[in-house]
């Protein structure tokens, strides 16, 4: 019996056990939910190749971004702190790693709050070295100014055929340097040309030019191309060097048909070998080499003298002002196209909107939209309409144009030429047609005096109306006023129609301009501030249109208001909401600039308007 109870009891504790410790498991469970995750995009690379080491992070909240002092044998750069994921409470850290030495390395353990990743190996092997291909980095100038544009020209240089070497891996630092603005140069004519090859660079396909050349009795074959760095901090600044990694076919003998058909193989702009990744099997060849670093010295503005109207631009610029119509009534819209150009690179123009013109202010309306610049040669076109307050403007003042000049060591404000111009008194429209009606009617003087005449004066007599008009003349004039009053009113209730249907017109068209203004920005921009800044513009210019609002004044607590009316779903709200405060954070903040995907900026902006477009249908 004993034993029996001893037995019982001993089951009790077991069960009692085994559920207490399923509770603490699910508890344990439960508590730890949260979790890091490292990975890498590849684990065999060779020295120079760039590949990608992303964090996935769940937790209660975001934490900061691990210390990489760990990764010492690695070259990092920071792609994405913290990005936030389609997943609640989960973000993303991703950095771009580049090994230093050959070897078996490991990524070590990163701490993310109280969270830890799983450490990484690494296999770093090392390319062939040769003297058969180098990377050359070139500034056209030493020495710049603070936000003065300078070249910088990448050239590849090679021996072996270019129609040979795939897997192109080209690693540009300078495209991540914060400490530099980074612009495209306009070369519209550059795609048609015959000598231009599309090239893989840090991710992106850029438009390189082919050269041809003999050097030595050994024929060389280069790709260059040039990106306009504009610099942000003054000082000695270091250029990153460039690196490259490719596969190279091992050499054919050149007696062979395969040997002589691979030497006339060209590289295209978009589908050739420099993208494709397959190099399996003996026949390749792993080829690593970078270019030199180099030093910009780059020399503070001074502050006297500095004008008022001065925004950043530094080299030589002219002003042309053109005007159209110049015989206008007061309030109606004069446009003014405005030419700036630039000696060396017009990338770098940005003119202020009109509003900062003083003499153009309390003397003419300026809208604040403007189109966006047209780039023609080394010249930026503006176009933007202005309306005149007052018969008292005789011309379009002079508008002024403020730029340092490093040749010349100063600040120079240059000014367009003024353009006559002749206002005339906005048209007065009168009530019924600005005809002022008088009584013609006067008192009868003889008052009841028909009470005192003879009988006679009691025969019928068919006497005109009022005495001194005939009776149709005396209706035309009672019937006029009405009938004009009538007329009035039927003009306007077409003008109304009209304008009801410009406007609806203008709604209904509204989002297929706003896709092709959008796409306008992923071609023109690479800078946050420019894309934004260009974003805010066309988003205005879309809920103007759309929802009948003045694109200038355009707040988002007035288009959300009309939102609500149409029942848009509170998400839609809360994303254009984040839209609109990122474009004003971007308009109003200077100093800081960074390169971005434009693609994907632009490709997020459509997709939040296409919701807002649904809920307006």
């Amino acid at each position: 019996m004993e034993a029996w109870k001893s037995g019982i009891m001993d089951g009790w504790k077991t069960a009692c056990l085994a559920a207490m410790l399923g509770l603490g498991a699910g508890a344990a469970e439960a508590s730890t939910n949260f979790y890091a995750q490292a990975s890498a995009t590849e684990t065999n690379v060779f020295l120079g190749q760039v590949f990608n080491l992303d964090v996935i992070v769940k937790a209660a909240e975001k934490p900061d971004a691990p210390q990489l002092t760990g990764l010492a044998d690695f070259n990092a750069t920071v792609l994405d702190a913290g990005k936030t994921t389609s997943a609640t409470n989960t973000w993303l850290y991703r950095y771009a790693l580049r090994a230093k030495r050959e070897g078996e390395l490991q990524i070590p353990a990163l701490r993310l709050g109280g969270l830890t990743t799983s450490p990484i190996g690494i296999k770093a092997n090392k390319p062939e070295a040769t003297d058969r291909m180098k990377l050359e980095l070139k500034l056209s100038k030493p020495s710049v100014y603070l936000s003065e544009p300078v070249l910088l020209t990448a050239v590849w240089d090679s021996t072996y055929q270019f129609g040979a070497i795939k897997a192109v891996d080209l690693h540009f630092p300078i495209l991540n340097d914060k400490r530099f603005q980074t612009l495209e140069l306009y070369e519209p004519k550059k795609e048609n040309n015959a000598q231009s090859t599309g090239l893989p660079v840090h991710g992106t396909r850029v438009l390189a030019t082919r050269n041809s050349y003999k050097a030595e009795a050994t024929q060389h074959q280069s790709l260059s191309f040039s990106k306009l760095l504009v610099p942000k901090h003054s000082g000695t600044l270091l250029i990153q060097p460039a690196t490259l990694l490719c596969a190279a076919e091992k050499e054919k003998d050149p007696k062979s048909k395969q040997g002589q058909r691979s030497a006339f193989q060209y590289p295209s702009y978009f589908d050739n070998t420099f993208f494709d990744q397959n190099v399996t099997g003996g026949s390749w060849t792993r080829i690593y080499t970078e270019s030199a670093p180099l030093e910009l010295e780059v020399k503070p503005l001074p502050l006297e003298g500095r004008p008022d109207l001065f925004n950043g631009m530094v080299g030589d610029f002219t002003i042309l002002v053109d005007a159209e119509p110049t015989n206008v009534r007061v309030g109606e819209p004069v446009t003014l196209t405005i030419t700036i150009t630039a000696q060396e690179y017009m990338e770098s123009i940005f003119f202020q909107p009109l509003r900062y013109q003083p003499r153009l202010v309390n003397h003419f309306e300026i809208p604040s939209d403007r189109s966006l610049p047209r780039r023609e040669g080394k010249s930026k076109i503006y176009t933007q309409t202005i309306r005149p307050l007052s018969t008292s403007n005789t011309e379009v003042p002079p508008l002024l144009l403020a730029y340092f000049s490093p040749a010349s060591n100063a600040y120079i404000t240059v000014e367009s030429a003024p353009i006559p111009l002749k206002v005339s008194p906005a048209e007065e429209i009168g009530v019924f047609g600005g005809s002022i009606y008088q009584s013609r009617l006067r008192a009868v003087e003889e008052g009841i005096r028909h009470n005192y005449e003879d009988p006679d004066m009691l025969e019928s007599r068919r006497l005109p109306l009022f005495g001194w008009a005939h009776p149709f003349a005396v209706l035309g004039f009672l019937l006029l006023p009405p009938l004009l009053a009538g007329g009035y009113s039927l003009i306007s209730l077409f003008g109304e129609k009209r304008h009801h249907i410009h406007r609806t017109a203008k709604a209904a068209r509204a989002y297929k301009v706003f896709r092709k203004n959008a796409a306008h920005i992923v071609h023109s921009h690479s800078m946050k501030s420019e894309i934004y800044e260009d974003l805010d513009r066309v988003l205005r210019a879309y809920l103007g249109d759309r929802l009948h609002l003045t694109p200038g004044a355009l707040s988002f607590r007035d288009a959300v208001a009309k939102l609500e009316e149409a029942d848009t779903q509170n998400e839609t709200i809360d994303k254009l909401r984040e839209l609109f405060m990122v474009c004003e954070a971007y308009r109003f903040t200077h100093g800081f600039d960074e390169k971005a995907n434009t693609k994907k900026i632009v490709h997020d902006a459509v997709q939040v308007i296409k919701n807002v477009e649904k809920t307006l249908k």
